[in-house]
């Protein structure tokens, strides 16, 4: 590998580590947090659900500034900075209200760091050639690892979340700066405002937005109600950590592995597979009540997770412009996790107070089921892919 090349990635490798190393302590542990404040599960779901609210715009009006001014990395150190920003106020605020405004402001600008590390990450591709599962894997690491010992180091889930997610969001803000600036790179065309919505008139790229969509729906009782879950089995946090790191672990795997098998099986069978994998997932959960079957099952979310994302990215890639990567990268963020995350988080805690955990996860299972229905109406002669 080239210096240059090698001195590229690094920023891209500290970033993915960093941002997903804050994941892993605010998607596990936020929900239980939350509920510990007296709140119910449906008010615990309605606050999750404004993240994805936000995505459904916050995700064009930041991929369009960075298209636009071709300066992708100073837009998302400012999006980390406002989002650091907008996470302080959780030390001081209890009450419903406060913390819908406080974790609305948050998720304005969280909402959008992953389609714009994406389009820099792809960009780094595109020009010193390499693969985007490879530099994504440092993510799923840096969550694997934080999930892991913050789950088996806190006996119980409080302040503490608040304190080791804002560290590292804290350190994210600072390592963003590091990113390489695109100015170097040819001049940029003129970018329409709606390009990314005008993107939606490739009948394929809808088939793919619609089933990834019903996908993180599906993916929402996991995401927003997991740690309540567990604990009303009596279990401790230390499984969810655990569940958490496994899981992850696996990810990893697949994001090593899917370089070498882009050659051997399209994305969009590999995104069928992920799906049927997510089905047998969610209808194990729907019978598990002790801590072996569910960290066993957690192995599923290499498929559910790491295989649906690089297969999703692989196929964007192919249907995008180069010059809309972050518009590209914004629609996908916006209807998948948008949408998506704003129907399941909202559902998923209603979901949770009125059928309980077990039957969710079984709605949970046909969901992921549908959604590989709808996969298979995507082409399946697909040359190979960038990994």
């Amino acid at each position: 590998m080239l210096p240059t090349q090698a001195s590229g990635r690094r920023p891209l490798i500290g970033f993915y580590a960093l941002y997903f190393g804050t994941t892993g302590i605010v998607l596990p542990f936020l929900p239980a947090y939350l509920k510990s404040l007296t709140l119910s599960v449906s008010q615990v779901g309605l606050l999750l659900s404004l993240g994805p609210l936000l995505a459904l715009g916050a995700p064009h009006f930041w991929g369009h500034l960075a298209d636009r001014f071709g300066r992708p990395n100073r837009v998302l150190s400012f999006i980390c900075a406002g989002a650091c920003v907008g996470f302080l106020p959780l030390f001081f605020v209890d009450r419903f209200p406060t913390l819908v405004a406080t974790l609305a402001a948050y998720a304005f600008f969280a909402s959008s760091i992953t389609p714009l590390i994406d389009s820099l990450a792809l960009q780094h591709i595109a020009q010193n050639g390499g693969s985007y599962s490879h530099l994504r894997l440092f993510g799923s690491l840096g969550f694997v690892l934080s999930a892991t010992l913050f789950g088996l180091t806190v006996d119980s889930v409080g302040r503490t979340t608040l304190l080791a997610a804002f560290a590292l969001l804290t350190a994210l803000t600072l390592w963003s700066f590091t990113l390489r600036d695109s100015r170097s790179l040819p001049a940029r065309r003129p970018v329409h405002p709606l390009a990314g919505l005008q993107l939606l008139a490739d009948r394929e790229l809808r088939w793919l937005l619609a089933a990834c969509a019903l996908h993180w729906i599906a993916c929402a009782p996991y995401h927003g109600t997991f740690s309540i879950f567990v604990g009303s089995l009596g279990l401790p946090p230390s499984v969810v950590g655990i569940a958490m790191g496994l899981g992850v672990a696996a990810e990893v795997v697949v994001l090593l592995l899917y370089p070498r098998l882009a050659d051997r099986i399209s994305p969009r069978d590999l995104l069928v597979l992920a799906f049927t994998a997510s089905t047998l997932r969610w209808a194990g959960l729907s019978l598990a009540t002790s801590r072996g079957v569910i960290v066993g099952l957690s192995l599923l979310h290499g498929l559910s997770f790491g295989a649906f994302y690089v297969a999703s990215i692989a196929i964007v890639v192919r249907r995008v412009p180069p010059h809309l990567r972050a518009s590209g990268q914004g629609l996908f963020a916006a209807i998948t996790f948008g949408i998506g995350g704003l129907v399941g988080y909202s559902s998923a805690g209603a979901g949770y107070d009125w059928l309980g955990g077990h039957r969710l996860f079984a709605v949970a299972a046909v969901l992921d089921l549908a959604a590989a229905a709808l996969i298979l109406r995507i082409t399946p002669q697909e040359p190979r892919l960038p990994a």
